[in-house]
């Protein structure tokens, strides 16, 4: 997925290669909001905003961004002038929201409980041992698995509705003659991201954003690496 710092001209990289190619078929419909959606989406990823530092210094205290803003980046251009469109395809995603005047939007579940912490199952366990055991018990199914000191382990998941889905299903399990202890756990989804750093620098404590990586592009149905996009001169 090709990331702000590498669309938006002089504020970033050179990446204006990174976008569609001209004898490439426009998108329309649904298949156009899809991918409207998708590349915003992706904006607003942790994997890219650990990255992006120019979008990250365009984010308000909240982690909002101006539509304005994003308008402007290249690869969007590329899919369509009408902001009107753009906020239609927001409207439609999960993981994205508007503000209360549609003119701002920032990641969704910036708080998010995603992981369950199961407590009693020994850590030297293999993972594949806990695995079949949370299938036999019928969670839904996890997106990570990996113990931790103390004979707890941690799960992850897709959504919060998972998680929470599993946490009911946990409730009671025995680890051979041990009840396992289960909870979800809170975390800040873009920890180490401070809105409104400044391209390049990091806030103190906070993770460093380098201000080069190799882009990502997303094409309808999945997202392909483009090579030699996005360093910085």
């Amino acid at each position: 997925m090709v990331s702000s710092t590498d669309n938006h001209g002089k504020d970033g990289a050179e990446g204006d290669k990174a976008g569609a190619k001209a004898d490439e078929p426009k998108l329309e419909g649904p298949e156009l909001l899809e991918a409207i959606k998708k590349q915003v989406e992706y904006y607003f990823s942790k994997e890219n905003l650990m990255q992006d530092s120019f979008l990250v210094s365009k984010m308000d205290k909240e982690y909002y961004v101006d539509l304005t803003v994003l308008a402007d980046f290249h690869l969007l251009k590329v899919l369509t002038s009408d902001d009107k469109l753009i906020v239609e395809a927001i409207k439609s995603s999960k993981k994205i929201a508007l503000d209360d005047t549609q003119k701002k939007v920032r990641p969704v579940n910036i708080n998010a409980r995603t992981t369950l912490i199961l407590r009693n199952i020994p850590s030297a366990c293999p993972v594949a041992e806990v695995t079949a055991f949370l299938e036999k018990a019928k969670l839904p199914a996890t997106v990570g698995l990996h113990p931790d000191v103390g004979d707890n382990w941690f799960a992850s998941f897709e959504s919060e509705e998972a998680a929470k889905a599993a946490l009911e299903k946990a409730k009671g399990l025995k680890w051979q003659s041990k009840t396992i202890g289960c909870a979800l756990k809170s975390e800040n989804l873009l920890k180490g991201i401070t809105p409104g750093m400044a391209p390049g620098t990091s806030a103190p404590g906070a993770a460093s954003v380098p201000g080069f990586y190799v882009p990502m592009a997303y094409q309808y149905g999945g997202y392909q690496y483009q090579q030699g996009e996005g360093e910085r001169g």
